[in-house]
């Protein structure tokens, strides 16, 4: 006859439960220096509690205080200005420079329907959205050919992620074509939708490589460079399936440095135009511009005949003569601070031959950590990037924009990092105390487990990390901005409209 052993797989069972109830009052653990998540049976049947602790609630409100303390002031001081002009128009009149308030007056960020609106800290000091707005009116009436825009990112807007969709939307709204610029070389050049890119010849050096001779005095804000090896070549080619607007671009230029003569050859829409640039060496920063004759530019080809460390390529464009310009520079793994690196000559002689009339700032992710709420350090940093950019890229507009949603697993469920609710608070205030404009784009998306639905959407708008949008995520994110864009320019109107 068999033994009957049923009692002892059901005592085995309760050894088991009592010891996994058991494992969940242990503290938490970490083994060379990766910290292991408690264990808790329980957690799918616990009850959700909120998300943030009343440690990080009472931070929270206190960093919106300050930023709200910091608008205040500025506002009252705009008060004081706009009365004083009032009083003598004739000296008001006379100055070129509009006084005007913040594009959105209305500090409250509405979150969950994508109308977060833009909130203005510069108070028309010229920091802000005003650069932007009023290029817009310079070009509508005739004044200006182009509106310049740069994103400096991460790795959510790697591949032109976000910034392709809102790039033609400011494209159809008020004219444009082409993508702007692209690297010399690219990780993404397979996966990027916006531009046909290919490139041989050169050696590649990023700022987030270790160990492979990055050489600081070289950088600009792309965080790359190129150093030609040979023959080295760039060809981009324009593409209508996915965007509009970027089949094809009126003018090419390439930047550049060369401390020693070289040539380089300049060939459109495969080999009908060819022109041949003799490039005398010089310390200072350099760009060639083509134009086709008599027709547009869909396929453009830069060859370097040179090779060496004397010679640093940056990038080649494919632009509009008039319209919108916006160019994506997406740094992966990179938080903001590296941008102090660059600098202050590179940076003020590329803005002379590239100047933006709105530099967007989308980092923070990379510098978020699940269980840590306090950011000053941080805040720091970017407050000295900021005014690194001041410095050197003068009549710039800077918005920050805030990090989007991003979750992980705790209580049995995906929920958003305490690090995210933290770091928009503390970019809010960058923003305040830099005197600059801010765009929540975690408010815009919705939210707390925002990140969660658009995973679950069909089709899918965000990859399953629960961090990265994808390509029809970056769209809805970019409409959104774009709105709140517009919705700025038109609170911008009715200001100057006033002082009229």
């Amino acid at each position: 006859m068999k033994k009957n052993y049923l009692h002892v797989v059901l005592w085995l069972v309760v050894a088991v439960i009592i010891t996994l109830l058991a494992m969940n009052k242990l503290p938490q653990l970490s083994i060379m220096g990766t910290q292991l998540k408690k264990v808790d049976i329980l957690a799918d049947i616990k009850p959700s509690t909120s998300n943030a602790d009343p440690e990080d609630a009472a931070l929270a409100e206190i960093i919106d205080r300050r930023a709200d303390s910091i608008i205040a002031a500025k506002k009252a001081a705009a008060k004081v200005a706009q009365d004083s002009a009032k009083q003598d128009k004739v000296v008001r009149h006379a100055d070129t420079r509009r006084q005007t308030q913040p594009a959105s007056t209305d500090t409250t960020l509405h979150g969950g329907t994508g109308n977060a609106a833009i909130e203005d800290f510069s108070m028309g000091d010229g920091y802000g959205m005003e650069p932007f707005y009023s290029a817009l009116d310079r070009m509508a009436n005739g004044d200006g050919g182009t509106v310049r825009i740069a994103v400096l990112g991460d790795s959510y807007i790697e591949g032109d992620i976000l910034t392709a969709d809102l790039r033609m939307m400011l494209q159809q709204q008020y004219g444009g074509c082409g993508v702007g610029y692209v690297p010399i070389t690219s990780e993404t050049y397979g996966f990027r939708r916006s531009v046909r890119h290919s490139f041989s010849g050169w050696n590649s050096h990023k700022v987030t490589d270790t160990g492979k001779g990055f050489d600081r005095s070289r950088e600009i804000i792309s965080g790359e460079y190129a150093i030609p090896d040979s023959s080295a070549t760039v060809e981009l080619s324009g593409q209508r399936k996915y965007y509009s607007h970027l089949d094809s671009c009126d003018q090419s230029s390439i930047y550049f440095r060369a401390f020693a003569p070289c040539t380089i050859t300049a060939s459109i829409n495969g080999g009908q135009q060819k022109q041949r640039f003799d490039i005398e060496p010089r310390q200072e920063m350099q760009m060639l511009t083509i134009n086709a004759d008599d027709e547009k530019i869909g396929r453009v080809r830069w060859s370097v005949g040179a090779a060496g460390n004397d010679y640093t390529f940056y990038g080649a464009t494919m632009d509009c003569n008039r319209g919108i310009i916006l160019d994506c520079y997406s740094m992966r793994s990179t938080a903001g601070p590296n941008l102090l690196g660059i600098p202050e000559q590179n940076l003020a002689e590329y803005d002379k031959l590239r100047h933006y009339d709105l530099i967007i700032l989308m980092f923070g992710l990379n510098a978020i950590t699940p269980d840590i709420t306090n950011y000053a350090g941080y805040k720091e940093r970017m407050c000295d990037v900021i005014d690194h950019l001041k410095r050197n890229c003068p009549g710039s507009g800077i918005l920050v924009v805030s990090v989007g949603d991003r979750c992980e697993r705790r209580d049995g469920e995906m929920r958003t990092m305490r690090g995210v609710l933290a770091m928009v608070k503390y970019q809010r205030l960058i923003a305040a105390e830099s005197g600059v404009a801010f765009w929540s784009m975690f408010d815009a998306m919705g939210g707390e487990g925002s990140i969660v639905k658009m995973v679950e959407n069909t089709p899918r708008e965000a990859n399953g990390d629960y961090t990265h949008i994808n390509f029809l995520g970056g769209r809805r994110l970019a409409g959104y901005f774009y709105n709140a864009l517009l919705k700025g320019k038109e609170e911008y109107n009715k200001t100057t409209m006033t002082d009229d």
